[in-house]
């Protein structure tokens, strides 16, 4: 008997698993917001005069089948010189995570918008040295002042969460929630900051992105301009915990100039995306390479980026639906990059044919979830359905040179 129900379930496609267990996650609104409430999910639209950002993060099925908290954060900043972004996931099993995710990120973003425009004021000339040649001094040399402000960014942001904690100290309502007084390992959580300064070198637009990350997620780049085979910048290393499974998280050792040094990453190049993701998303697109390049068609197909060609009339395969997880259980209608894919046609064939796929896209279908590239971003985050994901899920994706 058990082998004959084995064959059943292997020969079940993953879309018919997702099919039957779409309908077993329920929804329950958080239950306790005693402590310093959280919206269970956000979206944004920034413009930036070397582009314009879109993010989104929303909570993850389980959080919504248990009635708990979104655990990740996001923050944005810009200005005529730069661009920053700094995403975090808290520790799912630390209460008061999502907290921690919050100040990590709002103190780096804040240091690092004041650390950068104070740094551009005093050396107006830096950003022609970042324009420099790569081998050149004067390049090596400012982006080392780069470098350091977002490293420094990281112990900023630990600093200022253990000033928080004091905060909580002592407070009735988290005392009432935990049993105990706060510890810092409460409000655990993992890293991730970029910054983009556009640049003119030798007359043509480059970017210089510098990021740094603790713990789990992805940073990467992509220039669309290009072939697969060279679209690709992963900009960051996922850290490993002493166990499997488990992630660094931002503490006073991973947040020390020796340790944040080595998770540091420089690169100029014309790249036109930048993207940085808590692990809700980067799980469900691993590898990395070559899966950041299905995440950018995937975010194509669905509307919450640019797609290039007309649109003409629709081609199979039609999007697929699934109940929401949501409190009216509605069935939203995606498109899904692998299921474009086929034996003679892989991530990087799919992607180098990139321009002849919004005939699968939900325009051509007539479908949109919502008036703006944010609101689509939100809704794809929320609904797309991945074998085994459940995870809150955050998407920061940095559009270069869009707007002048």
């Amino acid at each position: 008997m058990k082998d004959d129900i084995t064959k059943v379930e292997q020969k079940l496609t993953d879309h018919e698993v997702m099919e039957h267990t779409a309908s077993i996650w329920k929804y329950k609104p958080i239950e306790d917001q005693s402590v310093e409430p959280h919206d269970e999910k956000a979206c944004e639209h920034m413009y930036a005069k070397g582009g314009e950002i879109i993010a989104a993060r929303v909570r993850g099925k389980k959080h919504k089948h248990d009635g708990s908290n979104c655990d990740d954060w996001y923050e944005l900043s810009s200005s005529d010189d730069f661009i920053i972004a700094v995403v975090s996931d808290g520790a799912g099993s630390k209460p008061l995570a999502r907290i921690g995710a919050r100040v990590a990120c709002q103190s780096a973003q804040k240091f690092l918008h004041d650390e950068l425009t104070e740094l551009l004021e005093t050396e107006p000339q830096i950003k022609n040295d970042l324009a420099a040649e790569l081998s050149a001094n004067e390049f090596m040399s400012a982006c080392g002042k780069v470098a350091e402000l977002i490293q420094r960014s990281a112990r900023h942001a630990f600093d200022d969460t253990i000033e928080h904690l004091k905060d909580l100290y002592n407070d009735e309502n988290v005392i009432k929630l935990l049993n105990r007084n706060p510890e810092l390992q409460d409000m655990s959580c993992t890293f991730l900051a970029a910054v983009v300064i556009p640049l003119k070198v030798h007359g043509k637009r480059e970017n210089l992105i510098v990021t740094a990350q603790i713990g789990d997620g992805c940073i990467c780049a992509l220039n669309t301009k290009t072939k697969a085979d060279d679209c690709l910048r992963l900009l960051g290393v996922a850290d490993s915990g002493a166990f499997s499974g488990e992630t660094e998280f931002l503490t006073e050792k991973t947040a020390e100039t020796a340790s944040i040094a080595g998770r540091t990453r420089i690169s100029r190049g014309t790249s036109d995306i930048v993207m940085l993701m808590t692990d809700g998303v980067a799980d469900d697109y691993y590898p990395a390479s070559p899966m950041m390049k299905r995440l950018y068609i995937d975010l194509c197909l669905n509307g919450a980026l640019p797609m290039i060609g007309i649109v003409p009339i629709k081609q199979p395969p039609k999007p697929i639906s699934y109940p929401a997880v949501s409190e009216n259980g509605e069935q939203i209608a995606l498109q899904y990059a692998k299921q474009l894919l086929s034996d003679s046609c892989d991530t990087d064939a799919l992607w180098n044919r990139r321009g002849s796929l919004k005939c699968h896209s939900l325009d051509a279908y007539g479908i949109s979830h919502g008036e703006t590239q944010e609101e689509r971003l939100m809704t794809w985050l929320d609904n797309y359905n991945e074998r085994g994901s459940f995870d809150d899920r955050t998407l920061v994706i940095i559009q270069l040179n869009a707007k002048e």
